[in-house]
């Protein structure tokens, strides 16, 4: 009798460790589709994300007009509606049965997946598969910092009102299925712990301290000089609204890590549903509208700074 697959799903923002720890998991056996997303310089350690699901997330989320870390409630909604008329749940019930067919337990990782979590879990399911969501956690503020220091675009408010929205939904989308949560400072800090901790709560296939190769493997793979960013909230200043939101939820899903019970899903819960008033009061202000209006690049560093208070945004914001 053919053994079960098994796909692992890696959630988490962007900038969290996410590539991290689809690399340990590939280092254990695990399979990650080739062809993959090549290094760079923002992650010389490689993506472990396939090349065929990034491409299609990108392409339903063009369809959605939805960024990859959109901070706006209603586009979880747009990209329901993209991905309907897009028949992607088909797409990808074709692209993983054939790549569980070919290669067996399977590691699929990629930033843009927390928009698409339930169709992967359809489709695994659909293809006889087991499936377990890991996600990984990092506290907003150097979440948003470290986005800030790699790439370009979206200003601090929008950088942690996304967060905030993405991790809303990457939480409830996995509560159906069987999950665990691992904090970036942990994994990198001593991964073995919460790596093996959760392998035994999700039984992750081949994923076992015995295997001394697979073990040594990793201590030369994983990398705590790669935590280049420790941003606070000095560094990211918000509105006072959206800072305390963000506390609250980052409290709750660093909770997750340890008891994932009825009293934390609660609270995500009440914090799921405050969101959009935080984000309507935030998005309408006045001096965000503005500051929108203004290229950062033509306004002197020390004028940025000045008004950062007053606008209660990054002084290096662009919008």
């Amino acid at each position: 009798m053919t053994p079960q697959r098994h796909v692992v799903y890696v959630a988490g923002s962007g900038r969290s460790g996410t590539s991290t720890l689809a690399g340990v998991l590939r280092e254990f056996g695990l399979h990650v589709p080739a062809p993959e997303v090549e290094a760079d310089a923002s992650n010389p350690r490689g993506f472990s994300e396939p090349r065929w699901v990034v491409d299609h997330h990108d392409t339903l989320l063009r369809a959605a007009d939805v960024q990859t870390s959109d901070p706006g409630p209603l586009a979880w909604h747009l990209v329901d509606r993209a991905s309907a008329e897009a028949n992607a749940l088909g797409q990808i019930r074709v692209w993983l049965g054939t790549q569980l067919a070919a290669h067996g337990d399977l590691v699929v990782k990629d930033p843009r997946l927390l928009w698409f979590l339930e169709l992967w879990l359809d489709a695994a399911a659909d293809a006889g598969a087991r499936a377990s969501c890991l996600t990984m956690l990092r506290p907003p503020a150097e979440v948003a910092g470290s986005k800030a220091a790699y790439y370009q675009g979206r200003g601090v408010v929008d950088r942690v009102a996304g967060w905030i929205n993405l991790m809303l939904g990457t939480e409830l989308a996995t509560r159906s299925t069987p999950r665990a949560f691992i904090r970036y400072a942990d994994l990198l800090r001593d991964w073995d712990e919460p790596v093996f901790r959760a392998a035994a709560a999700l039984d992750l296939p081949g994923v076992d301290p015995a295997d001394v190769a697979a073990v040594r493997r990793v201590d030369a793979f994983v990398d705590p000089s790669l935590h280049r960013v420790g941003a606070t909230w000095a560094d990211v200043p918000v509105p006072a609204p959206l800072r305390t939101l963000a506390d609250d939820l980052w409290a709750a899903l660093d909770a997750l890590a340890d008891h994932d019970d009825a009293g934390t899903r609660a609270e995500l819960d009440r914090l799921r549903a405050l969101y959009p008033y935080v984000h309507r009061k935030v998005a309408a202000s006045p001096a965000r509208r503005i500051a929108r209006l203004v290229p950062s690049e033509v306004v002197p560093q020390t004028v940025r700074r000045g008004v950062a208070h007053l606008l209660w945004r990054s002084p290096d914001a662009t919008r």
